[in-house]
Order: C-alpha cells, then sequence, then structure tokens
C-alpha cells in the first residue's frame, strides 16, 4: 500500500454501541493480527463496494480504556490505509449501531499532505506534527506537538537559530523552507486542519 495513512480514533458513545464494536474487534484477534477493514465491513453488513467505501487497509491496534465496563468508556482504534482515513466506513458502522457512537480522528498522510483532525471531546488538542531527518534533528514522522510554538522552539534549540520578530506563521514557512548543509536533512512543521 503506497500513500500510508494513519489515522488514531477515539470512540464513545453508548455503552452498548462502543462495546460492540470493542468485541467485535476483539473476535476478530485485533492486537494479534491486524484486522482488515473490509472483514470489518462485512461483519456489520455494510456492502461497501456498493456504497463505495473505501475499505483499502486494516486495525493494528485497539484499546478500551477501562475494559468496556463503565458507560462513559473510550476505545481508541489506530488504523492504516490508503491515502486517506476510512471514516466513511466508521460512520457506515455507526449507522449500524442506531447512531450510538461519537467518533473523533486525527490523520496523517505527508506524502498527500493530509493533516486532519476532527474532535468531539478534546481528544486532539494538538496544533501540529513534525517530520524530520538528518543532523541535527532526531528521525520523526509526525510527531505531535501541543503548539506551533513548541515545534518552533524545537528547531531553533536544534540548529541555534533564533526566531527573532518573525512571527509564527512566517517562522513555518522559514523552517519548512530552509536549507540544510546536507540535501537529505529536513524539519516540516505540519498544521493541523480541524473539521
Amino acid at each position: 500500500m503506497a500513500n500510508i495513512c494513519t489515522t488514531t480514533y477515539k470512540v464513545t458513545g453508548s455503552h452498548k454501541a462502543v462495546n460492540d464494536l470493542w468485541n467485535t474487534l476483539q473476535r476478530m484477534e485485533v492486537n494479534s493480527k491486524d484486522v482488515w477493514l473490509g472483514d470489518l465491513a462485512e461483519h456489520y453488513g455494510i456492502d461497501y463496494e456498493k456504497r463505495q467505501i473505501s475499505v483499502r487497509g486494516h486495525v493494528y491496534y485497539a484499546d478500551m480504556a477501562d475494559g468496556g465496563e463503565k458507560e462513559d468508556s473510550l476505545l481508541t482504534i489506530e488504523t492504516e490505509t490508503a491515502l486517506s482515513g476510512c471514516h466513511a466506513l466508521f460512520h457506515a458502522i455507526n449507522k449500524k449501531l442506531k447512531g450510538g457512537l461519537s467518533i473523533s480522528y486525527r490523520e496523517t498522510e505527508s506524502g498527500c499532505g493530509i493533516y486532519y483532525a476532527h474532535d468531539e471531546g478534546d481528544f486532539f488538542t494538538e496544533e501540529c506534527c513534525v517530520s524530520s531527518y538528518g543532523e541535527p534533528f532526531d528521525d520523526a514522522c509526525n510527531d505531535v506537538y501541543s503548539t506551533v510554538a513548541d515545534a518552533i522552539r524545537e528547531w531553533c534549540d536544534k540548529t541555534g537559530i533564533e526566531q527573532g520578530e518573525r512571527t509564527l506563521e512566517e517562522m513555518v514557512d522559514f523552517i519548512n523552507g530552509y536549507e540544510y548543509e546536507n540535501e537529505d536533512t529536513y524539519f516540516y512543521i505540519n498544521l493541523f486542519e480541524f473539521e
């Protein structure tokens, strides 16, 4: 799968609906093996071909914060998909579960420039993520930062270059366009777009 999009879902809602999805993922042996999205769609009786819902990808991790014992359980699901997240599938599953789910997500796909967050519960408050490689930086692939200022401060600390009078926006443009001695070195600050 080229252009891999990673998406973190935070699912809350009715106890019955959240547990249904969690129990389904457990029966499919999530965390022991990848759960293919096509199999998940078929389990819920969703004709993804007819509805033109992409199922190119899998769930590679899931966790229920309290084991599903509380009414306000939080289910975290991590997916890898082709090009973009699989939101249409999770919305179709929600419809099958009578709208009992509240679905928040953060998706990143650097090759397509996708940095989105949809948040229904203050799960994804971070403003940006950083991808970096080469000296003086640590290798990073979409490491999240609480604020843009934090990411800028990281870059300034590593390079010894000060922000000076530049605004945050000007500094992001400066950093993302900076030319290093080694052409393989980079540090990109990618801002999340909130839907």
